[in-house]
């Protein structure tokens, strides 16, 4: 009687380790997921969504570069020789319904804010696009990798080009971005000067905000001595 006894108290106490290790796992789990979903924050490298699901990863075929036409005055195409962006096919964008600044469907082309200026008018243009989408880099990957100096060229729907040379590029919050970034994005670098300003995703993607906790905000000016 004596070892049934003690049989019983061994096995409940095995189910009672195994409930206290369990409640553990749960609550660790909810609190990384927790973590995630509202910071990005991850303590391994788990494969989870990291981008937008939504966004178009499909292939931009030369043929479809040749035969993208704009109005003659819009930006057309954008080239970045320094980190290998060629040709790539620059679409008007506007603001969401949250008034914030739409990004191109697909992570290969960019987007031009149809409310900014054009190539060649003296004022700022203003140009985003994707850094990934969910198993590929976007067309602004390397953009944080420019350095004061470096050159971009966009042709416009008439065929003209005009080259721009990078003054600074920064990583900011979203919280600089939208307490001084957007606005000093809307502004040239150099008074005076036409502009050039892109912007793309940086940082951790945070599900709760359903984007990603920073932004390249890259300004350049128009090289006099190239145009």
């Amino acid at each position: 009687m004596a070892l049934d006894i003690e049989y019983v108290k061994e096995r409940h106490t095995g189910r009672w380790v195994f409930l206290i290790v369990l409640v553990l796992i749960l609550v660790a789990a909810g609190w990384f997921g927790y973590r995630w979903y509202t910071t990005g924050d991850l303590p391994l490298s788990v494969p989870l969504v990291s981008a937008d699901s939504h966004v178009d990863e499909s292939t931009v075929t030369s043929a479809q570069v040749k035969t993208y036409t704009v109005d003659a005055a819009h930006p057309r195409y954008i080239t970045i020789p320094s980190i290998g962006l060629g040709n790539t096919r620059i679409y008007p964008v506007s603001l969401n319904s949250n008034n914030l600044l739409q990004a191109p469907d697909n992570i290969n082309d960019a987007g031009w804010y149809s409310k900014s200026s054009t190539p060649g008018s003296g004022g700022v243009i203003l140009i985003d696009g994707h850094n990934q989408g969910i198993t590929k880099n976007g067309a602004f990957a390397k953009l944080g990798t420019l350095k004061s100096g470096d050159k971009i060229i966009l042709q416009r729907g008439d065929g003209n080009t005009f080259t721009y040379k990078v003054v600074d590029n920064q990583s900011m919050s979203i919280d600089e971005v939208n307490a001084t970034g957007m606005t000093m994005m809307g502004k040239t670098a150099v008074p005076g000067k036409e502009a050039l300003n892109l912007i793309t995703f940086d940082g951790k993607w945070v599900p709760k905000l359903g984007t990603f906790d920073r932004r390249i905000m890259l300004r350049s000016v128009i090289d006099d001595s190239a145009n």
